[in-house]
């Protein structure tokens, strides 16, 4: 049934609805529970079982052969006595749809020393940046994907395969549902996958080994209060400056954004929502079109249709201390990160300490910290300037 919400809005332009669409199906995907079409998954050569998925039959449970299980992060964050073998499940679009929960969720049940998988979209400006965020253990791939011509695509799966280099990450492909699905994932080295060509149970006497052959590799865990700043000053230079060359390094930052390709993510954080005015917030409304994900934070905003989503912070949050421009994208990461001393230089301008880093990993844990932020009731969004 159409609610008042579905109407068109005739005062959004063509690719502010089409972002709203976006985020309107992002929030309701997120609110259904997103499981594989399939109770186990194969090794693509001998056909044995190296994992079972869940919500299965009790028969097909994976306990039994004492094999890892695929299981909806939703459902094993609030489990408090899960298998030992369990491995939490996301969606890709997820991430996006509730940052800060989902990452949160993800941090929780990393604690409990559970692996992540990730599965991603077949076609997907996101799937790059949503590796570097999560840094799964297990990533799950469209096996569709791996039979297309489609210069897209074959980026992700470059981009894919740099990351299990970086991590040792297994790769699952789903949807292994003819030979040629099979030939394809193994060409493009990928052992592992579930279908309609993988049904039958193999003889399991002859095993090739189990899912996660070897260890994998993660960044260390952040804890609930790290910041931008925070994460990115550790180890490195710091620089203190005034207020107007801060705002120069941001503006060639956010037009090196545009530069940056679709797959890009944008952060920033403002500190006060009247910060955000003039020509930089017609930058971040414009970068808002042309990349994957665009979001602002800082004390005093509410949400929006267009544009960037404006995300508010608890007045009291460190991140208010902070001014930061983060960008990550699939080949291209960087970040300035500065700290607001709360005085003023021999000029008269608010002095900040400030670093830049170009190191990837850093970027992205960085980006985690900022999307991870607990957010506030939303307010009425400010009037632009």
């Amino acid at each position: 049934m159409a609610t008042a919400d579905d109407a068109p809005d005739p005062a959004l332009d063509g690719p502010a609805r089409v972002r709203r669409d976006a985020r309107r199906t992002d929030r309701r995907d997120a609110g259904r529970r997103h499981v594989m079409h399939a109770s186990a998954i194969h090794d693509l050569v001998d056909g044995t079982v190296v994992a079972a998925v869940m919500p299965s039959t009790a028969a097909d449970s994976g306990a039994d052969r004492g094999v890892p299980v695929l299981t909806p992060l939703t459902d094993l964050a609030y489990r408090p006595a899960a298998e030992r073998n369990s491995v939490a499940l996301v969606d890709e679009h997820e991430v996006f749809a509730d940052p800060p929960t989902v990452l949160r969720r993800i941090s929780a049940v990393r604690e409990r020393g559970f692996a992540v998988a990730v599965r991603i979209a077949e076609s997907t400006s996101r799937a790059t940046v949503v590796l570097a965020l999560v840094e799964p253990e297990v990533v799950v791939v469209p096996a569709e994907a791996l039979v297309v011509s489609d210069v897209r695509v074959a980026a992700t799966l470059l981009s894919l395969r740099a990351h299990c280099e970086r991590t040792n990450s297994v790769v699952l492909a789903e949807g292994v549902d003819s030979d040629l699905h099979r030939r394809a994932a193994l060409s493009h080295g990928i052992d592992f996958g579930c279908g309609a060509a993988l049904q039958a149970e193999a003889d399991p006497s002859s095993p090739r080994g189990g899912l996660f052959r070897e260890p994998s590799w993660s960044a260390p865990l952040d804890d609930a209060t790290a910041t931008p700043f925070r994460i990115l000053a550790a180890g490195r230079e710091r620089v203190r400056s005034g207020k107007g060359l801060l705002v120069s390094m941001s503006a060639d930052l956010e037009v090196r954004a545009g530069e940056a390709g679709p797959d890009t993510v944008a952060l920033g954080t403002f500190q006060h929502h009247d910060h955000f005015t003039g020509a930089a917030r017609r930058r971040w409304m414009s970068m808002a079109d042309a990349l994957a994900h665009v979001a602002v934070f800082a004390v005093g905003f509410g949400t929006s249709d267009s544009g960037p989503d404006l995300v508010p912070i608890e007045s009291h949050d460190p991140l208010v201390d902070e001014w930061n421009v983060i960008l990550l994208g699939e080949s291209f990461a960087c970040a300035l990160s500065a700290l607001d001393l709360h005085r003023r230089t021999a000029g008269g301008e608010r002095e900040f300490e400030y670093v830049v880093s170009y190191d990837r990993e850093a970027v992205a844990r960085a980006a985690r910290a900022t999307l991870s932020r607990p957010r506030p009731v939303s307010l009425e969004i400010p009037p632009s300037s």
